[in-house]
């Protein structure tokens, strides 16, 4: 049996409809899958909406926050609601440029 490529080879999958991009690293025996995404339309996003929604309270149909698609996905995997709930928060706190009601963290 072979010991793997004898060079460092990627393999460039593109873009999803998602905007992800997936990459493959074959180096050595070892196969690496890299994720990434662009972040900067959704932060942009979430900063419009921010300042559209400026002055509004809760029930006004304000915005609370813009979570990508990629990210969100995530979250649908866990089962049980609170603890669903319980990450949102927490990704939120450590990614509060997409929070666009700071008062929601606050809860």
């Amino acid at each position: 049996m072979g010991k793997g490529y004898e060079e460092n080879v990627t393999v460039d999958e593109g873009v999803n409809e998602q905007g992800v991009r997936t990459q493959l690293h074959f180096e050595g025996d070892s196969l690496i899958t890299q994720r990434t995404w662009d972040a900067e339309p959704h932060l942009q996003y979430a900063q419009q909406a921010r300042e559209a929604t400026e002055g509004q309270g809760w029930g006004n149909g304000r915005l609370v926050a813009h979570i990508p698609p990629i990210e969100y996905a995530r979250f649908l995997a866990i089962a049980d609601n609170a603890q669903r709930m319980a990450a949102i928060k927490g990704w939120l706190r450590e990614n509060s440029k997409f929070v666009m009601f700071d008062k929601y963290l606050k809860r």
